[in-house]
């Protein structure tokens, strides 16, 4: 999946990309793309990131089931054992497939970003995930065979639930951001999370993008960022809800930093 992220840079084109036909953003895109994939390299680099609310998620989503279950163990109900055993099942689901760490790989060029990204999900868990649904399936429909049209309400459901997931498969998806360095932008910075933001300002269409860097790289890649957008300083935040919270394309934000700062 391809997608561009920034306005059109077509000169005295003030109409915003969204605005625009079909076939002409799709024009103005595919140069964008073009553009940014032919610029010199500034900087590369791959990053595995663990979504920062994935743990509470997790705690909530887990935890509740596995305290149902203790309390009703508590109050001499063997029931509570299914809760908890519920709890156990879901949590490498949950962990690993749904909320899985996600693995990124930046390419910095002097006319923009690509960012490439997917799930950090190793290939055999998705062999597994397909067998296991095929397995699934078969179960159904003999099921079915046997128990006949009652069995439609429960192990048709199922059958069509996991003939869903045998064709489960890594996505991998591409974004560009082109850089507009006739506007002016700004850019914010999460210390503690080697996280980067960069909006237009004032904002416009889909024109920001967020970054991770590696533990030792931030300096260097937001000098470079910095640079190639005209910055003379950025914006720190204690933590990244702060910045997700943050107002897009907003100059008066967070705490204003010049670039030596960084690593104080």
């Amino acid at each position: 999946m391809n997608k561009v992220n920034a306005m059109a840079e077509v000169s005295e084109q003030e109409t915003p990309l969204h605005q625009l036909s079909q076939e002409e953003q799709h024009e103005i895109n595919t140069n964008n793309q073009k553009r940014v994939r032919e610029a010199p390299t500034i900087h590369e680099w791959e990053i595995r990131v663990r979504e920062s609310f994935v743990p509470v998620f997790i705690f909530l989503l887990i935890g509740t089931p596995i305290l149902i279950g203790a309390g009703m163990l508590w109050n001499s109900s063997s029931n509570g054992w299914v809760f908890i055993i519920v709890g156990v099942i879901m949590f490498p689901y949950l962990r690993y497939l749904v909320m899985a760490d996600k693995h990124y790989h930046y390419r910095l060029t002097t006319e923009g970003l690509i960012t490439t990204y997917q799930d950090a999900i190793p290939e055999m868990a998705y062999t597994i995930v397909r067998g296991l649904a095929w397995l699934g399936v078969v179960v159904c429909v003999m099921a079915m065979a046997v128990l006949g049209p009652l069995a439609l309400v429960g192990a048709g459901g199922m059958a069509l639930f996991a003939v869903f997931f045998t064709n489960f498969e890594k996505k991998v998806s591409v974004e560009y951001t082109v850089f507009n360095k006739d506007k002016k932008y700004v850019v914010k910075v999460v210390k503690n999370r080697s996280l980067i933001r960069f909006d237009i300002i004032p904002f416009s269409w889909f024109e920001f993008s967020y970054l991770y860097c590696n533990e030792g790289e931030l300096y260097r890649v937001l000098s470079s960022l910095m640079k190639e957008l005209g910055c003379d300083e950025y914006r720190e935040f204690k933590s990244e809800l702060s910045l997700r919270r943050a107002p897009v394309g907003v100059l008066d934000v967070g705490t204003p930093r010049r670039l030596d700062e960084i690593n104080k």
